[in-house]
């Protein structure tokens, strides 16, 4: 079975060479709308083997073939965790409430009325917005397929309220930090609260991306999971702007270079047997650290200092709470973080926007009055003429 790309107009299309009919006429299937011959390349392949091992007729598939196919192909396109992000809410939600429709047969009521199901069930509004997000885009991605284009046009998406976010005080902070005796685990937290670094980017950060002399810090990496499940540190990151240089404060440098010595002494003792993979935030053999155990040493140290719970998350949503509080320009914050946009800075810490119109008040009271306590008589006179 043979296949190839042909351009029509604006769009490619893939035909395939199915045989030949009683009458020995050749004949072929079609599969048309590719935006870039890109897509279509990678998709031949894909159908190709469906049709040898059995093809089913768009007009007759069923939303589960198109649904495991379009994450199939996703499999192929985002990481991971996005994966099984998309996975697991098609597995337990959108095909077996849904996946038994035939594309030719499926209509915005049919979407509709899935979704107030979904709306009704004891799910968190969160992942009710998820179920959308996901099911709109496996639809969007199937008008080859003959489903409707504008299908879910007119569906409204649940609705999430705003959550609030979580963070501590300098004395929580420093409550907790008092309360912390693994040596091994006490770096990532503090690495996290001094640069607003994200748990995978502190535990996947390398010796070699700390500049000592300068004082920086250069995010390139995270520990994550690939496809088999196993972990490892992966260049892509959650998003272009993620990438970047921080600076960080001489106390947190003397103390980086403390536990470098340290680690030293870890290699020495276990030798041959010493992991070495450049990590700063390592085992005492120089492994990962996994996740799942840094959380139970960092909730276990929540209880004994008896600050309020957070989510490791929360230390980097509390290093940004505090520079905001302490009048840092949040073009400065957003730089730290990596967040994509100024706007996504703004809106994710409008609960410190208050404190900070204080400072500026005091801040410009201080420039046109000076530190006196009662307004300068010039000024007075001015006022009064």
């Amino acid at each position: 079975m043979r296949g190839h790309i042909i351009k029509r107009g604006n769009k490619y299309t893939i035909v395939v060479d199915i045989g030949r009919d009683h009458k020995n006429k050749r004949k072929q299937k079609w599969f048309s709308g590719y935006e870039k011959k890109k897509d279509a390349e990678k998709d031949l392949p894909i159908i190709l083997n469906k049709l040898e091992n059995g093809y089913t007729d768009p007009a007759n598939m069923t939303l589960k073939e198109y649904f495991n196919q379009w994450l199939d192909r996703k499999k192929n396109t985002v990481a991971p965790g996005t994966y099984e992000h998309y996975e697991s809410y098609m597995r337990k939600h959108i095909i077996p409430g849904i996946g038994n429709w035939k594309i030719s047969k499926l209509e915005s009521y049919h979407i509709e009325s899935f979704m107030d199901e979904i709306n009704d069930k004891k799910l968190s509004q969160r992942s009710k917005k998820h179920i959308f997000r996901i099911l709109s885009s496996a639809l969007a991605k199937g008008k080859r397929y003959g489903i409707k284009e504008s299908i879910m046009e007119d569906i409204e998406a649940p609705k999430v309220d705003k959550r609030e976010i979580e963070y501590w005080t300098e004395d929580e902070v420093q409550n907790f930090m008092n309360s912390l005796k693994s040596k091994n685990h006490a770096i990532p937290i503090l690495l996290s609260l001094a640069t607003g670094m994200r748990r995978g980017e502190v535990l996947g950060l390398r010796w070699s991306k700390i500049d000592f002399n300068n004082k920086t810090i250069s995010v390139t990496h995270q520990l994550k999971k690939d496809e088999n499940g196993e972990w490892e540190l992966s260049p892509q990151l959650k998003t272009s702007t993620s990438y970047r240089t921080i600076k960080i404060d001489d106390d947190t440098i003397d103390i980086l270079k403390q536990h470098q010595r340290q680690q030293e002494k870890d290699k020495m003792k276990c030798g041959e047997d010493y992991i070495n993979k450049d990590l700063v935030c390592a085992t005492s053999i120089g492994d990962y650290i996994r996740p799942t155990y840094l959380r139970t040493v960092f909730n276990r140290t929540i209880d004994k200092s008896k600050v309020n719970k957070i989510s490791f998350h929360g230390l980097r949503h509390t290093h940004a709470t505090l520079l905001l509080k302490m009048g840092i320009h949040p073009k400065v914050v957003q730089e730290r973080l990596g967040h994509r946009s100024i706007q996504t800075t703004l809106d994710t810490y409008s609960h410190i926007i208050p404190g900070i119109q204080e400072i500026a008040a005091t801040s410009i009271q201080k420039s046109l009055y000076g530190e006196k306590d009662s307004t300068p008589e010039n000024v007075v006179s001015l006022v009064k003429n």
